[in-house]
This record gives C-alpha cells, structure tokens and sequence, in this order.
C-alpha cells in the first residue's frame, strides 16, 4: 500500500495509485464538532480522518510591531491590520481587514518587504522528517489578494479598470517578493506549493479574462516558474468560477487547481476538457451538499467524483474549508466514503 505522500504524486502523475488522495480543509468550528463526533481532541482530527495532506506557512524573518492596536488585530508585514473576534469565528477563521496602508494608487513613500532575507522556511526541514510519509504543501504568496489587502478591494477592483499603470507595477514588486520568497523552499523537502488568490466571483471572473492576461498572467508565470524551479508541483486556489483562465493557467505552468467549487463551475466539463493538464483539488459541495444534505447525499458526492477521475488527477476534498455550520455526519461520511477505497475486495488499482 503506497503512503499518503506517494499517493498524492501518483494521483498528480495518473499512474501507480491505489486509491484516489484526499484532504479536508475544516473551519475551526467544523474541526471541533467532528472531534467531539469521533472522539478525539482537535488537533487529532487531521490524523483520524487520514488526511494526506498538510499545508504550511513561512514565518516573516523579522518582528513586525503589534504596538497601538486594539485587541483581536495583527499588523501583517505588508502593513495592512486584520482582525479576527468571535463573529469571524462564527463565520469561517479568514477574519477581516481593518485597514491598509496605500490609501491613493501611488507607491510613493511605500517599502515593500524583503523576500530575501533568510529564515522564512528553517523549521521546514524538521517538519519533512515529523511527517515523512505526509504529503506537504506550502503557502505561497500570490500576488491579486495581497494587492488588495494593500489597497482596500474595492479599490483595487477599480484600479484595474482605471489605474492599470499602478496595478502593473505593485503586481511586479509582489512578483519580486513572491520568487524570492519561494525560491528558498528549494531543498527544504516540500512537495508542492499553494498559491491562494480568489480571483472568481460566483459566476465569472472578477475581471474581464483580458484584463486578467494584460495585468497578471505575466506576473503569474513568474512565480509559477519560481516554484518549478525550486523542484515543486505548482498548485493554485481560487474560489468561484475561474473557468475562463483554465488554459492560461495550464499555458504558465498550473499543475494543480483547488477548489474546483461545483456550485461555481461544471466539474465534469472541467475534468473533461482539462483534465489531461490539470488535476483538480476539491469539488465537494462545501455551499450545498456538505451542510445542507444528509450523510448519504455526502457518500453519493464522494463515489461520483471517484469514479469521475478514476484515472487520477484529483485530490478528494471539500470545495473550500468545510463551512461551520457542517453536521460532524456529514463530515464523517465523507471521509468514510475516502477511506472505503482501501478496503475494496479486489483493491483500486489503476
């Protein structure tokens, strides 16, 4: 039987796998209603439910001050503060920004931070040998979602319409960052990288797709060659219907996308055009059928989208973070049904 992180690359390569990899992203609150069901603490419920995954973060080399701020806030490195209270838990875990320090579309008196400097990822090479059978994920720093946490977004949607000069160069300076930064994971033992931008509305992209090519994709192919460099599997994540740029991602070196959110895109149109390019990540319903159905409806959604890419290329999850008010059932289910790839009479061999 192969581990998890072998599955996970022969899922991602289509050969070799016994079963199809999965992962579930849980909110907090999510997280704990399904320890209580299965009877373990918190922290546990990764390793119960068989998680073939685990994603990671860098940690900024130098100390950013907190001082002056009031309680539940953190000053990122970029300058902008979030803040998190018990609403935001209530709701998800992404809490909500409180302010941001390009108040005008000029970079003028800004200093973006330093991706070189060392010690972002030290602890990374210990954690491989924690968890050497464990497929790991690291995040990336994207380049649209940290635009706007410097702008404001509804700002920075109406800079791409019309200060496209501004939008082009922060994009460049956080291109800048975003290579260095992922250049050091070379070597560390991470098997991929994550790169999270929402850049889709429900039903479109947030943006004309050719305003997406003239001001990102540029940029996009940067980082994506910046990780392929550093010897990892190039994933993304954008929530909603990113449909449109499906081909522009395969063309700048995409080889992973999540969620793949069914109530936002056709997930069999995506595995049918696309999915000789891309593996996709996700497609449980995390808006409809992981809340709102029963734990037979979540065993049905688990079976068709195995037998969909039964030929690889697809990680099993939830379509975004199981949302809060999930049913711990529901949950279990799931990961029933993921689990029961394993114990088949004649075993999953592709």
């Amino acid at each position: 039987m192969l581990t998890s992180r072998q599955r996970v690359h022969a899922s991602i390569g289509r050969a070799g796998f016994d079963a199809l990899p999965w992962q579930f992203d849980l909110t907090s609150v999510a997280a704990e209603r399904l320890a209580k069901h299965l009877g373990v603490q918190p922290i546990q419920v990764h390793d119960a439910i068989g998680d073939h995954m685990i994603l990671f973060g860098d940690v900024c080399p130098v100390a950013v001050s907190q001082e002056g701020l009031p309680p539940n806030c953190h000053r990122s490195e970029f300058g902008t503060i979030w803040g998190r209270g018990q609403a935001d838990r209530n709701m998800g875990d992404w809490g909500g920004m409180m302010s941001f320090p390009l108040t005008e579309p000029s970079l003028a008196g800004y200093h973006f931070p330093d991706g070189t400097l060392p010690g972002r990822w030290a602890y990374v090479p210990e954690f491989r040998r924690r968890h050497a059978d464990t497929f790991l994920v690291a995040g990336g720093h994207g380049l649209w979602e940290h635009g706007w946490a410097l702008c404001g977004f509804e700002q920075y949607l109406e800079y791409t319409a019309g200060e496209e000069a501004f939008v082009a160069a922060v994009t460049e300076k956080l291109a800048d960052f975003s290579c260095a930064v992922t250049a050091q994971l070379r070597g560390m033992g991470a098997d991929a990288i994550r790169f999270g931008d929402d850049w889709g509305f429900q039903d479109r992209l947030m943006m004309p797709p050719e305003t997406w090519r003239r001001l990102f994709k540029k940029q996009y192919k940067r980082i994506y060659a910046a990780a392929r460099d550093a010897g990892l599997i190039v994933m993304i994540h954008s929530c909603g219907n990113i449909t449109d740029i499906l081909p522009d991602l395969i063309e700048i070196g995409v080889q992973v996308v999540h969620p793949l959110q069914p109530e936002a895109m056709d997930v069999a149109y995506c595995q049918r055009e696309f999915g000789r390019d891309l593996s996709f990540w996700g497609g449980l319903g995390s808006q409809s059928t992981l809340p709102k159905g029963t734990p037979e409806d979540c065993r049905r959604e688990v079976r068709d989208r195995l037998k969909l890419f039964e030929r690889g290329g697809y990680i099993l999850a939830p379509a975004g973070a199981a949302p809060t008010e999930t049913p711990a059932e529901n949950l279990a289910a799931i990961a029933e049904a993921a689990h029961a790839q394993l114990v088949k009479p004649h075993g999953n061999k592709r």
